[in-house]
């Protein structure tokens, strides 16, 4: 396939070499210093994991032409940036499936709605992260593999070559019968991590010591897959579902409090909290409009929330508005 990687981050650097590599056509869109990087060094990559070391040239282009063709577009930005990347995506008519791998909690209408239902595919990503100049630094997260889904739960002849393409570049890859329900479970989930992260002042170690933030990032997740089902959706992925409302409170919270604790809970959560605030305060606002319809009672979310508030306001803050 001939592909097109719009956003050249963390995960759409680890994707997009990892398909070049096993034998996919991959473009990648970038800009500013990413951009210059990627001509200088390629994609580089580096598992926190193994300590395994790549490095693979990839094409690079600064912006999508309205005739440019290619068979598939993966779309990897922030909540935050994505209604800056929608007009180029709207203008260009000649790529059939574009596929958004982000957290998106509002799901399929608006998107499907600008590029029309028979583009649109949705997906999330199964890795996290950090950039160090040119250098990639990421870690497979093993509970989470890549989740991709159609409208409509149908298992198309599409979602069966991206899936086959996905294991192909090693990443172990599910398909979701109700992606909208998958995204709504996790913005809930992911909201309620980063909100506890930040009243432990962005330090999961510190996290891991504070039981009274990981009980309410617990009860937080609760309220939001509750919202979830008042809104007639199932909570997936499955393995959530069963931690978080299945299994005793003591047994959830000594996980969490191991998980925190370590070296890779920084890679999977931490960085990415910290660098994405405004991000999360996005999806924070998501979730927020979900609850309201929903009608479901949230109090342990109104705390996290208020924490992600004042997290992203002093980022802001500090870089001047550019955080």
């Amino acid at each position: 396939m001939n592909i097109l990687v719009y956003g050249a981050g963390v995960i759409g650097t680890l994707y997009a070499a990892r398909l070049q590599e096993s034998g996919q056509h991959v473009t990648v869109l970038a800009r500013g210093d990413r951009l210059a990087n990627i001509r200088r060094y390629g994609l580089v990559l580096e598992n926190v994991a193994t300590g395994d070391h790549s490095e693979t040239q990839v094409d690079v282009i600064e912006h999508l032409a309205p005739s440019a063709r290619f068979d598939l577009a993966i779309v990897f930005v922030r909540r935050d940036q994505l209604a800056s990347v929608m007009p180029e995506l709207t203008a260009n008519h000649r790529i059939p499936t574009i596929l958004f791998m982000l957290n998106n909690p509002t799901g399929w209408a608006h998107l499907m709605h600008v590029l029309g239902q028979d583009r649109v595919l949705l997906g999330f990503p199964g890795a996290g992260g950090t950039r160090d100049g040119h250098v990639i630094r990421y870690a497979l997260i093993s509970q989470q593999p890549t989740t991709l889904g159609e409208w409509g739960g149908q298992r198309t002849a599409r979602l069966q070559t991206l899936v086959a393409a996905f294991r192909k570049a090693e990443f172990p890859t599910k398909i979701s019968r109700n992606m909208n329900a998958w995204l709504q479970a996790h913005a809930f989930f992911v909201t309620s991590v980063s909100g506890a992260i930040y009243l432990s002042g962005g330090d999961c170690r510190r996290l891991s010591e504070d039981t009274t933030s990981l009980a309410l990032m617990t009860e937080g997740v609760r309220e939001g897959f509750a919202s979830v089902r008042a809104l007639g959706m199932p909570v997936t992925p499955f393995a959530l579902r069963v931690l978080f409302t299945w299994l005793p409170q003591a047994f959830v919270l000594s996980y969490w409090r191991r998980f925190f604790g370590t070296t890779m809970a920084d890679y999977v959560f931490g960085r990415h909290a910290r660098l994405a605030s405004q991000e999360m305060r996005e999806i924070a606002d998501d979730c927020r409009s979900l609850l309201e319809q929903s009608q479901v009672e949230a109090p342990a979310l109104v705390r996290l929330y208020r924490a992600v508030d004042a997290y992203a306001s002093s980022v802001r803050q500090q870089t001047g508005g550019a955080g």
